[in-house]
């Protein structure tokens, strides 16, 4: 069994910490540039949806850029490819990272009901079969 090395774990809170200082990012209907800073890591998030209704779900925060300010940005972890999540999988796969990405994103919708669709993944999403 190895020994925990404690001045590395209090260094890796420190950068969490300053990692959170940021405000959180919430996008308007519209189209938006945004650069990925830092890629960021996986949490877990509870969503209050009435008194016995409580949700965890993960999700993804990302350190970007938008209107030359530094923000937070939590992403659901999603299941498809047309999902955020799938979409800047598909990115990052194709270039090895989202670090330094520049992407055009559009945000249709309001609310919960916001939908996203980031320009760069297009080309790289599967054409859908056709069922015969």
């Amino acid at each position: 069994m190895s020994q925990i090395n404690w001045t590395e774990e209090v260094e890796s809170l420190k950068e969490a910490d300053e990692l959170e200082q940021l405000d959180w990012v919430r996008f308007d209907a519209g189209q938006h540039k945004v650069k990925i800073v830092k890629e960021g890591n996986k949490y877990l998030s509870t969503l209050n949806q009435g008194k016995e209704n409580e949700k965890t779900i993960t999700k993804l925060r990302l350190e970007i850029e938008f209107n030359n300010k530094k923000f937070n940005w939590g992403i659901p972890v999603g299941i498809t490819e047309n999902s955020l999540y799938g979409q800047l999988a598909l990115i990052g796969k194709a270039y090895g990272t989202l670090e330094g990405m520049e992407l055009n994103l559009i945000v249709k919708g309001a609310g919960k009901s916001r939908d996203y669709t980031v320009i760069e993944a297009l080309a790289l999403m599967k054409p859908k079969e056709i069922k015969v």
